[in-house]
């Protein structure tokens, strides 16, 4: 499914289809923004079609790969941006990613997507399609910044998420919390690759002064820092939660590794007193004839007396020695 949308005389922007190439080219002052929709089972078109644009086949190529990661490129007449959309959010930062490609020039925005995109829905129906007069450029980046805050929006709200497993570790619910926070890890150090991609791509777009661009960028200046800003935050947002997470584990094991510690001491100690009252219990025990305190009177007595002297006296010198 392929939709423009293109800058008219009268400051105004119509929606139509790919018949408004013919009207764009013939007008030197219009700009057009051409969105394809495409589906496996018509490659061959949606290539035929951008090769007629002038795109440059390896972008082309590029686009088509779903696992490709973002970069950009520079050509004569165009640059081409490979971004990672998003088609929709499945859960607690879980997005359902798609490979999107932007062919900018002078007077043209090309964006291709395999699956509806978030941000450009909503740069649609927020009416941001006015960035089209200003240039093309500015009409992508735009694009960028507002699924780029979908994503900030998501990561923004996990914070909750991360402060009720604070809340569980506190109160002895640990075991269940430590098996999310290690899936919550896994998930940010997807997002965290992803817009570290980005903030590369960004990064490239604010010292455009040392590249080789085809045309000004000048008009886009603001929004090529506002971009950058946005997906450095994001880049930093998602470390600091992966480090907060990788802190509550840490802490978590660190607690029930000192309290199995604790456990531990106290049974040692048990077992350190009773050691010496089974070696007495074990040689009186045994079934020798001539065992000369067995016909002792008060033997028994004795023997008791020697244990409660020899267990009382572990128990002082171990809380001396502050060992329990």
């Amino acid at each position: 499914m392929i939709k423009t949308y293109l800058t008219s005389k009268d400051n105004t922007i119509v929606e139509g289809d790919e018949n408004q190439i013919a009207l764009w080219r013939n007008s030197s002052d219009s700009k057009i923004w051409v969105d394809i929709h495409h589906h496996d089972d018509n490659f061959s078109d949606i290539e035929a079609f951008l090769t007629e644009l002038n795109c440059h086949p390896l972008t082309i190529q590029d686009t088509f790969r779903k696992r490709h990661p973002p970069k950009i490129e520079y050509f004569e007449d165009h640059i081409f941006v490979l971004y990672r959309g998003i088609s929709q959010v499945l859960d607690d930062l879980v997005f359902d990613h798609q490979t999107m490609g932007f062919f900018i020039s002078e007077r043209c925005l090309i964006t291709v997507h395999p699956q509806a995109s978030m941000g450009i829905n909503k740069v649609i129906k927020s009416n941001d399609l006015r960035f089209l007069h200003t240039s093309p450029m500015a009409l992508a980046l735009k694009i960028m910044h507002t699924s780029a805050g979908i994503y900030l929006e998501h990561v923004l709200e996990f914070e909750n998420d991360i402060s009720n497993k604070e809340d569980q570790i506190r109160d002895g619910f640990g075991e269940k919390a430590l098996t999310e926070l290690a899936l919550y890890k896994s998930r940010l150090i997807k997002i965290k690759r992803v817009f570290n991609y980005h903030v590369s791509v960004s990064q490239q777009l604010k010292n455009y002064e040392g590249n080789p661009i085809p045309f000004s960028v000048e008009e886009s200046k603001h929004l090529i820092v506002d971009v950058d800003d946005r997906f450095e935050r994001l880049h930093s947002l998602t470390q600091m939660h992966y480090d907060i997470c990788s802190d509550l584990i840490d802490s978590y094991i660190s607690i029930t590794s000192h309290q199995l510690n604790n456990t531990m001491r106290v049974l040692t100690v048990i077992t350190a007193v009773f050691v010496p009252l089974s070696f007495l219990a074990g040689i009186y025990g045994m079934n020798f004839e001539h065992m000369p305190e067995l016909h002792y009177k008060y033997a028994y007595f004795v023997l008791i007396g020697a244990m409660l002297l020899i267990s009382t006296g572990l128990i002082t010198f171990f809380k001396r020695k502050q060992w329990f």
